[in-house]
């Protein structure tokens, strides 16, 4: 079997599960609560939402900015502003997940052929992404109302805790490493740059930190808006959870994970599943309207400019 037809039996796979999960979840609900559910979201609210997020997806391809210059990348943070813009919409629509991120590495390399160090930027950007929200995720456990179950607040403070631990100690870390593999560690420098040389990591992190609680925020304002009645803190503690489970690569851009996981969380704090259904693809749609702006900018050609 070729590489193509491996690839494109993967991604009728993942296709097949959306669908199944979609149909199965649609299946258990009353059609009618779910068009009340809509109908019920404020406009106002959506809006504030969608402009948070947006400038989350601002600061983040300032993120990328950040770690792509640290690293000797040419090129002015308006072109990394549009490619990172294009890239959302190659990731969202194209069949693999990932043509966005092959994108950007070309464009890294265009003038600097260095395709490892070009990869190591889309790795460290989505490695402290996801550090991030489990940090505000971890800490938001602290002020929820209700509880969460036992393993899953247990898993959010302790990732919380290590990833905390690891960035106030990251220059220790990383003359311990060179202490212990010290062939390897000096031979694979690029590997360990961030742990070197601190200050990019942490402007990053903290860049992390703002376009995650701008993201999380972003449902938490969807869901005041549609009344649901639960402390922004809750959204916060359980998006990472959902968003951990979105990356697995089982479905066609989380679709139906997403959903049957706030379905769960929201079922938690006894939200009818036609409303946390409603919240998950609100959010999703502001994700595609962010997305498709990067396809207006690749359909005009505004990214060679």
């Amino acid at each position: 079997m070729s590489k193509r037809v491996k690839r494109f039996s993967k991604f009728l796979f993942r296709v097949g599960v959306s669908i199944a999960l979609v149909f199965w979840l649609f299946t258990r609900m009353d059609p009618s609560a779910i068009f009340s559910a809509f109908k019920a979201i404020s406009l106002k609210a959506y809006l504030i939402a969608f402009l948070m997020y947006l400038l989350s997806q601002f600061i983040s391809s300032l993120r990328w900015y950040i770690i792509s210059k640290s690293l000797d990348f040419p090129g002015t943070f308006l072109k990394y502003l549009k490619y990172y813009f294009v890239g959302m919409y190659f990731n969202l629509f194209l069949p693999t997940g990932v043509g966005g991120d092959l994108l950007k590495i070309v464009y890294l390399t265009k003038e600097k052929p260095q395709k490892l160090k070009a990869t190591y930027t889309i790795i460290m950007d989505r490695t402290l992404g996801l550090a991030a929200m489990f940090v505000l995720g971890g800490l938001s456990v602290y002020f929820i109302h209700q509880r969460l179950p036992g393993h899953i607040a247990l898993f959010l403070k302790s990732s919380a805790i290590i990833i905390l631990l690891t960035i106030l100690t990251l220059k220790p870390l990383y003359y311990l490493l060179r202490t212990l593999f010290s062939d390897f560690v000096l031979k694979n420098e690029t590997l360990f740059y961030f742990l070197k040389n601190t200050t990019p990591t942490i402007s990053a992190f903290s860049l992390s930190l703002m376009l995650q609680a701008l993201g999380m925020g972003a449902v938490a304002i969807l869901g005041n808006g549609m009344n649901l009645g639960i402390e922004s803190s809750y959204y916060f503690s359980v998006f990472p959870i959902v968003a951990l489970a979105i990356i697995l690569p089982i479905s066609f851009n989380g679709i139906g994970v997403r959903e049957g996981g706030f379905i769960y969380f929201l079922g938690l704090r006894g939200i009818p599943q036609e409303k946390a259904l409603t919240l998950s693809l609100s959010f999703f749609s502001i994700q595609v309207i962010s997305s498709l702006l990067g396809g207006l900018v690749y359909g005009l050609g505004l990214h060679k400019k």
